[in-house]
């Protein structure tokens, strides 16, 4: 029988799960040192933004279990103000373009053709902890996604990472492949769309970046590429290193991850199949469930348009339907 995980989304409900640390070692040492986190700030932190929600009326239905709140305190290295206000626009992104994040159905037909094509691997968590993440960008081209797809898909797929509390405190290493590719890949792409796909991506997703290794960067690509950049915070413009060949992505895969693309002895396809399968056994439906989130769209729309106007422009960007 698989273990499945439901969460309620009454933020008034009382919470009787007690928090226990089941990882090991080594994501202990990583939380205590990069994240000032042990027992007992843990949950003072997490009753203090428990309480917060329920006070504040602009928040109508929300996650308030330990595992998802955890996301944002372990985010913002468990400052409470800050953690509650990567919340506030995590949940006003979602709402701002439901076409984006709503509806997210792995088991549709619209993501099992993206995941089969989208080449983009979960290779596992490395010895030093970190999630180790593939995207092989030729496969992405010739899939001839459009913006929508590949946006959707990537934050479904951030929304499984985020389920794993290995990534919210290890964080991600991120490996791009962009061998062969050409400026078809961005085709469709417009200003709007960038602004919507790369700032979930990047800045409202609650997830730690550990760096970002590019590989064979054309250069009719590379001025593309840094324009993209521009939507990003500097810090993360930090983490990013560029490589001439695949021999430094071939290195930071350790070897009982490492694809036979690379030189490995893993299936990719078949590797990639199996985690989903894993994956949607403990959380059946996991992203279809946050479609319940509800808050007080009117007064976080107002605040987020004032806040990011390179964004405000965004939100005329018509929702899209998906077949």
């Amino acid at each position: 029988m698989s273990n499945r995980v439901a969460y309620p989304f009454d933020k008034n409900r009382k919470v009787e799960e007690s928090y226990k640390f089941t990882l090991p070692d080594l994501y202990r040492n990583i939380a205590l040192e990069e994240l000032r986190e042990d027992d007992v700030v843990r949950e003072h932190a997490l009753t203090q933004m428990r309480e917060w929600i329920v006070s504040n009326p602009h928040i109508r239905k929300c996650r308030v279990d330990a595992s998802f709140l955890l996301r944002f305190l372990r985010f913002r290295k468990f400052s409470v103000p800050l953690a509650c206000e990567a919340l506030e626009q995590y949940l006003t992104v979602r709402e701002m373009y439901p076409s984006w994040y709503n509806s997210l159905d792995y088991k549709s037909s619209e993501m099992r053709r993206i995941q089969e094509n989208m080449g983009i691997s979960v290779l596992g968590q490395d010895s030093a902890g970190q999630t180790v993440v593939l995207i092989e960008l030729l496969r992405m081209e010739k899939g001839r996604f459009t913006a929508l797809e590949v946006g959707r898909f990537g934050f479904m797929v951030l929304e499984a990472l985020l389920e794993m509390e290995e990534v919210q405190i290890g964080g991600i290493l991120l490996l791009l492949d962009y061998t062969g590719i050409s400026m078809d890949i961005y085709e469709g792409w417009g200003a709007t769309e960038l602004k919507i796909g790369f700032e979930g991506l990047v800045r409202i997703s609650p997830i730690r970046y550990q760096a970002i290794h590019a590989a064979n960067v054309p250069k009719v690509v590379a001025s593309f590429v840094e324009y993209l950049l521009t939507f990003a915070p500097p810090k993360f413009n930090e983490k990013i290193h560029c490589h001439p060949t695949v021999d430094k992505l071939k290195e930071l895969m350790e070897p009982a991850m490492k694809p036979q693309a690379y030189g490995g002895s893993i299936d990719s396809n078949e590797f990639n199949k199996k985690f989903w399968e894993r994956f949607e056994r403990q959380y059946e439906g996991f992203a279809l469930r946050l479609d319940r989130f509800e808050i007080d769209l009117d007064h976080y729309s107002a605040l987020w348009s004032k806040e990011n106007p390179d964004m405000a422009e965004a939100k005329t960007f018509k929702n899209l339907n998906i077949d």
